[in-house]
C-alpha cells in the first residue's frame, strides 16, 4: 500500500498517462475481462446495500440519543457542509450528463475523506454519550465501512482505465461545546447516509450496464 507522498505520486503518474496515453488506455479497457468487472460491480453493490441500511440505522439512533431538542419530532438540526467533502446532492440533468468514470471518482473522493470524520465523531459521541452502546457500535463500523467502499472504489476504477483522483486532508472537525458537536455529527451522519444512497444510484446504473 502506498502512503502519502509515494501514493500521490503514483496517482499523478496514472493520471497523465490516461491523458497523455489514449490509446494504450484504450489497449488497457479492451483488456479487461467483463465478467471480472461485472462481479466486482456485483460485490460492491451488495456491500453498498448493506452499509445503506446500517447507516440509516446509525442516523436514526444518532437521533434519539442525543436529547433534547435533538428527540423532537418538530426539531431539525441545522444542516452544515462537512469541511472537504463534496456534497451527493446533484441535479439529475447533472448526474446523467456525467460519465461512468466520473461517477466513480466522486465517490472515491468522498469515501477517501468520511473515515476521519466519522472517527471524530466516535469520539465525541464517546464522551457525550458513553452508554449508549448501540449507537457506538454503528459509529464505530462506519469509518472501517467507508475506508472499505473507498479501497474497492478504487479497484474499480483501475479495472474501467481511469486515474484515481487525489484525495486531499480534511482538516479536522471541531466544535466549540456540546451542542456544536451534536450538530456536526448529525450532519456528518446524515452526509454519509446521503452518500450510500448516491453511491447506490451509481453503481445500480453500472450493474445495468455490465449485468452478471
Amino acid at each position: 500500500m502506498l502512503f502519502g507522498k509515494e501514493r500521490l505520486m503514483s496517482e499523478q503518474v496514472l493520471h497523465e498517462q490516461d491523458d497523455r496515453f489514449p490509446v494504450e488506455r484504450a489497449a488497457r479497457l479492451t483488456s479487461i475481462q467483463p465478467h471480472d468487472l461485472a462481479q466486482k460491480i456485483d460485490q460492491l453493490q451488495r456491500q453498498v446495500t448493506l452499509h445503506k441500511n446500517r447507516s440509516e440505522s446509525l442516523l436514526r439512533e444518532y437521533l434519539v440519543s442525543q436529547g433534547d431538542p435533538f428527540g423532537q419530532p418538530d426539531f431539525i438540526p441545522p444542516l452544515r457542509p462537512i469541511p472537504g467533502l463534496p456534497s451527493p446532492d446533484i441535479s439529475q440533468e447533472a448526474w446523467i450528463s456525467l460519465s461512468d468514470s466520473e461517477r466513480l471518482r466522486q465517490n472515491y473522493v468522498a469515501y477517501g475523506v468520511l473515515p476521519d470524520h466519522l472517527r471524530t465523531v466516535l469520539h465525541w459521541q464517546q464522551q457525550l454519550n458513553p452508554h449508549a452502546i448501540r449507537l457506538l457500535d454503528l459509529l464505530g463500523s462506519a469509518a472501517p465501512q467507508a475506508q472499505g467502499l473507498h479501497n474497492n472504489l478504487a479497484v474499480l476504477l483501475q479495472l474501467v482505465g481511469s486515474h484515481l483522483p487525489t484525495v486531499s486532508i480534511p482538516p479536522k472537525l471541531s466544535a466549540t461545546n456540546h451542542f456544536q458537536e451534536k450538530v456536526i455529527g448529525y450532519n456528518v451522519c446524515r452526509s454519509y447516509h446521503h452518500w450510500l444512497l448516491r453511491t447506490d444510484k451509481d453503481i445500480g446504473l453500472l450493474a445495468k450496464k455490465y449485468p452478471l
